[in-house]
C-alpha cells in the first residue's frame, strides 16, 4: 500500500511538472564558492551515455542525487572540492533522480545520495549516502 502512494504521488508530480529536458548543461551551475562547477549536470539517457562513452576506459564519477534532499545538498560541495582536487583522475557528473526515472530504474538506485564508479560503461564501486571525504578520495585512488 506504501508504494502504492508513492507511485501515485511521484506520477501526480510528473504530471504537473511536464517533461524532462533531455541533454548535457550547456553551461555549468556556479559552485557555492562562487567559481563555475565542476561537476556537470546529466540531463537525460542519452547525455548520460555519451558522457560514459567519450569516458571510454577513463573513471566517471555520477552523483545521484535529488533538489530536495538534505544529505544530497551536504555531499554536492564536497564532491566539487574532490572534482577540483583530483581533475586528472575522473570526470564527475551529477544526475538529479526527480528528473531522470530511467536511469534511476536501470542503476537500481533506491536512496540517495547515490554516488557510482563507472569504467567502460560499467559499475565498478558505489557508495550509499554521505561518506567521509576520504572515502570517495580512496575509491579515486584504488579504482
Amino acid at each position: 500500500m506504501r508504494w502504492r502512494k508513492i507511485v501515485v504521488i511521484l506520477g501526480t508530480v510528473s504530471v504537473l511538472f511536464g517533461s524532462v529536458t533531455v541533454g548535457c548543461s550547456q553551461s555549468p551551475p556556479e559552485s557555492r564558492s562562487g567559481g563555475q562547477s565542476v561537476v556537470a549536470t546529466l540531463e537525460g539517457a542519452e547525455a548520460f551515455r555519451q558522457a560514459l562513452t567519450e569516458a571510454g576506459a577513463g573513471l566517471v564519477v555520477v552523483d545521484f542525487y535529488a533538489d530536495w534532499c538534505a544529505p544530497c545538498r551536504q555531499l554536492s560541495p564536497m564532491l566539487e572540492e574532490i572534482a577540483r582536487a583530483h581533475p586528472d583522475k575522473a570526470a564527475f557528473y551529477k544526475v538529479n533522480v526527480d528528473q531522470n526515472a530511467d536511469l534511476t530504474k536501470v542503476y537500481r538506485i533506491t536512496g540517495i545520495p547515490h554516488v557510482m564508479f563507472f569504467r567502460n560503461s560499467q559499475v565498478v564501486h558505489s557508495i550509499l549516502g554521505v561518506q567521509h571525504k576520504d572515502a570517495y578520495v580512496r575509491a579515486l585512488d584504488r579504482l
